[in-house]
């Protein structure tokens, strides 16, 4: 996937619950982007179209809550009942999208605060 095409896709999935998305920083190769969901809470995408790496992570209270990653290709998921496991399951390392993953996220949200 290329940069821009990246940024779209991030873009995509905030319009469809009017989130905002806010580029951090973006190099020819790299973007890192935020989706604030509350003044504690946030989403952040990294992607190197480059070195082929993903990064997606739920953040709360400066802590991670839920994560995606993949480097060179390669999956693997931070689960919301232990963010410091690498969970390498058939779901675990399964590609996703943003689009799916700010579903992911959104529903670990409303299962921790029901």
């Amino acid at each position: 996937m290329r940069l821009n095409e990246f940024i779209d896709s991030v873009n995509a999935a905030a319009n469809k619950f009017f989130l905002r998305v806010e580029i951090l920083a973006k190099t020819e190769n790299a973007v890192k982007i935020r989706i604030n969901l509350s003044g504690n809470i946030f989403l952040q995408f990294y992607y190197n179209q480059e070195s082929n790496t993903s990064n997606y992570v739920l953040v709360g209270w400066n802590r991670r809550l839920y994560g995606r990653d993949s480097v060179g290709g390669r999956w693997h998921r931070h689960p919301a009942d232990n963010p410091d496991e690498h969970d390498t399951s058939k779901d675990g390392k399964r590609e996703v999208s943003p689009d799916e993953f700010l579903e992911e996220a959104l529903h670990v949200l409303k299962a921790q605060w029901k």
